[in-house]
């Protein structure tokens, strides 16, 4: 009953964030916002308490970054901060998904995830200027984080594993949002997109720690 809860305020807590969003009240998106990402983390401490592995702690330990970087990310001057903040939530998720069933090397997702990421780059290069070489250090280490949650399918083909392949996939995408947003043309939806598929992505990090008993 309490994830129950907890997914309903997790859902209501986003809702009223993307609202005041998109009403451009900073005031009461600073309190929403980062308020959604707590609630998650407060199932990823549950899923720990429940079954406690490496899976779950680096979970709890990402979640928590991610949370300094949606604090940093409220004010468009601490960009670079905030970046940095998931830079190591991203580096976090993969040490939790490769915890499961080691490091995975199949070549054919890296190429794929090469080849999509490297071409997006190219399209967004020469808008970013100073922030040319962190961007491209931080695609790296996306490209990493989805080829070890999507290579967990490979070693159990459980939904669970299908979920955090996913998740992660949602979370490049709210990242690749952000950058078009921000480095190409803002557009008036981007936010509701950016918010709901990444709160979506973490909460399925955070609840997948509940079903790997």
């Amino acid at each position: 009953m309490k994830i129950e809860i907890l997914s309903l305020g997790i859902l209501i807590s986003a809702i009223f964030a993307i609202i005041f969003r998109q009403r451009d009240n900073i005031k009461m998106y600073s309190v929403f916002k980062p308020l959604t990402t707590i609630l998650i983390i407060s199932i990823a401490i549950i899923a720990y308490f429940r079954f406690s592995s490496n899976y779950t702690t680096m979970i709890i330990v990402s979640l928590v970054f991610s949370l300094i970087g949606d604090i940093l990310l409220i004010n468009k001057k601490y960009f670079l901060y905030g970046l940095s903040s998931f830079l190591l939530a991203y580096i976090g998720f993969t040490i939790a998904f490769s915890s499961l069933y080691g490091f995975h090397w199949n070549i054919i997702p890296l190429v794929i995830l090469v080849l999509i990421t490297g071409s997006y780059f190219i399209y967004l290069r020469k808008d970013l200027h100073k922030y040319s070489i962190p961007v491209a250090i931080y695609m790296t280490v996306i490209i990493i984080m989805n080829w070890q949650a999507i290579g967990l399918i490979f070693s159990n083909m459980s939904i669970v594993f299908f979920g955090i392949a996913i998740a992660s996939l949602l979370f490049t995408f709210s990242d690749s949002l952000i950058a078009y947003n921000k480095f190409k043309r803002s557009f008036k939806i981007a936010e509701i997109l950016i918010l709901s598929t990444y709160w979506m992505s973490i909460y399925l990090f955070a609840i997948a720690g509940l079903y790997l008993d």
